[in-house]
Formats: C-alpha cells, sequence, structure tokens
C-alpha cells in the first residue's frame, strides 16, 4: 500500500513566499501529540529561510518560529562516522539538531523513530552528545533510536520525552522554552571553519551556562525563595558577565528542575507572575 500523504499551503514567515509541501498522513494519525512541528529547510518552499511550521493534526498551520541561521546548501549524503555539524544538521535538521542538544543538556529522555534500512548511529550520536557535556553529566539519557513502527502503535513509558522520527518532523516536545540558547551557540560555531574547534566552541558555551546553573543552585539551597532581578544580578556580578536575562534565568530554572530538584528550582520568584496572579 503507498504512503498517503496531506498536502498544506506554507509561508515563508520571513519573505513571504507560498509554497504547497507533502506531509505523510502517518504523522496526523496519532492525536495525542497534539500540535506537529515540521522543519522547512532552506529552498523546502524559498530559497534562503530556515523555519518551523506548527499543524494541528488535522493539517491546520497554527504558527510558524523563524530559524535566524543559514546553511550553505551541499549536495553530498551526510557520513555521521566524524563529528560534523553540518552532517548532523542534515540528517536531523537545524530545529531538530537544536532539540537534541537541549534535551541532552536538559535531561530529556529522547527518541528518534528510524526509517526503514537506516544505518544504526546510536553509539555515534550519544558519543557526540556526551562530548557537549562536563564530565559528571556524560552518560544520562541516552538518545534512543526506535524501530519503524506506526505512529498510532507508538507508547513511550517516558512521557517527558522527546520524540522525532528520522524525516525531521518533531512529534513531541516536552518544554516549552524557545531553543534560542541551542541556535545562538551553534550559529556561532558554524562561523568557524574547524570542524574540531566547532565542537570545543559549543562544549565551551555549554560549560558557561552550566556553572551559571550550578552557582544558582548552591545560592538557592540557602535561601527560602529569591526574584529573577536580584538572581540576575548576582550572576551578572560573580561572571561579570551582561548576558543573563530571563531568559537565560528561565534555561537555568529548567535545568535545575530536571537535574536537581523541582522543589529548589521554584524558589526562583517572578514579580510579574505574582501579579498577574492576584488579577
Amino acid at each position: 500500500m503507498s504512503e498517503q500523504y496531506k498536502e498544506i499551503n506554507i509561508t515563508c514567515p520571513i519573505c513571504n513566499n507560498e509554497k504547497t509541501i507533502k506531509v505523510p498522513e502517518k504523522i496526523f494519525s496519532q492525536k495525542k501529540f497534539g500540535i506537529i512541528k515540521i522543519q522547512v529547510p532552506q529552498g523546502g518552499v524559498c530559497p534562503d529561510h530556515n523555519f518551523i511550521v506548527f499543524v494541528d493534526t488535522k493539517g491546520i498551520v497554527r504558527g510558524y518560529e523563524k530559524i535566524d541561521l543559514l546553511m550553505k546548501k551541499t549536495t553530498e549524503e551526510p557520513e555521521p562516522t566524524e563529528f560534523s555539524l553540518k552532517n548532523f544538521i542534515n540528517l536531523f535538521g537545524l530545529y531538530g539538531f537544536f532539540s537534541l542538544i537541549h534535551a541532552k543538556v536538559f535531561n530529556y529522555p529522547s527518541y528518534i523513530i528510524k526509517y526503514e534500512d537506516q544505518k544504526d548511529i546510536t553509539k555515534e550520536l550519544n558519543t557526540i552528545a556526551d562530548s557537549i557535556l562536563p564530565e559528571k553529566y556524560k552518560g544520562t539519557n541516552e538518545i534512543v533510536f526506535l524501530e519503524p513502527v506506526d505512529y498510532d502503535k507508538i507508547k513511550l513509558k517516558d512521557k517527558n520525552a522527546f520524540l522525532m522520527d528520522a524525516h525531521q518532523n518533531i512529534l513531541k516536545t516536552p518544554w516549552k522554552s524557545k531553543l534560542t540558547f541551542e541556535e545562538q551557540i551553534v550559529k556561532k560555531a558554524l562561523n568557524i571553519m574547524n570542524e574540531n574547534e566547532q565542537l570545543i566552541l559549543i562544549r565551551e558555551n555549554i560549560a558557561t551556562f552550566i556553572k551559571e546553573a550550578e552557582f544558582t543552585k548552591d545560592l538557592l539551597e540557602n535561601v527560602n525563595e529569591i526574584y529573577e532581578d536580584e538572581l540576575i544580578s548576582k550572576l551578572s556580578n560573580e561572571f561579570m558577565t551582561s548576558n543573563i536575562d530571563r531568559y537565560r534565568i528561565s534555561l537555568i530554572k529548567e535545568f535545575i528542575k530536571q537535574r536537581f530538584s523541582p522543589k529548589l528550582a521554584n524558589k526562583i520568584k517572578s514579580k510579574v507572575e505574582e501579579f498577574f496572579s492576584l488579577l
């Protein structure tokens, strides 16, 4: 039986180019996944832009998310036997790659549905994923490849898991945060020609973030609560940086919740949230 497709009219959120794309019907048969994030690569709808389109289970477009990152087009087949940012981005798409980094750093279980006869790169991928983390965080929540199955038969034992397929469709994300941090560090890395140095730069940026999170964890263990503005000030002074903002604090809070303790993370308070809760 030939695979059935649903046609969806897509508009680039940056240049407004339009194109109809075909998405496998089986993706929409799994209603429990709700909104599906479809990666549209550079050249998919327009020649210059990558973006994400949010589609509901009926195939109706519900929104878009821009990705401010240009990739040089290549006709070479990715060969993931050695680390290469471009190889893995070709395999998983930009948003998929950002998501895998996020899942690894923030300790979410990750699953990728293979396609028929796909080469098993579990070992290589997990080796790469561990290499971007400090030593004590390596080996947690390995990325798992699932055998090709009917989408309506997928049952994940981990409710708090990330799931995508080999066609770069994002089927489930357990986090609410935007992947701006991952996009920024990958963009910086791709500006470096040497592929080994690309990995080093990603590792250094993640290590810096984790040091901020660990400092915050130690701080929270000795207070009843702390407001975001005060925490921003303390982190900015401690690390002598102007990069700490509310988005960064939200990531630190997520890291502490996932890696250490939700109760500890909840000590970080937002005056804005408190204000709206009183209305």
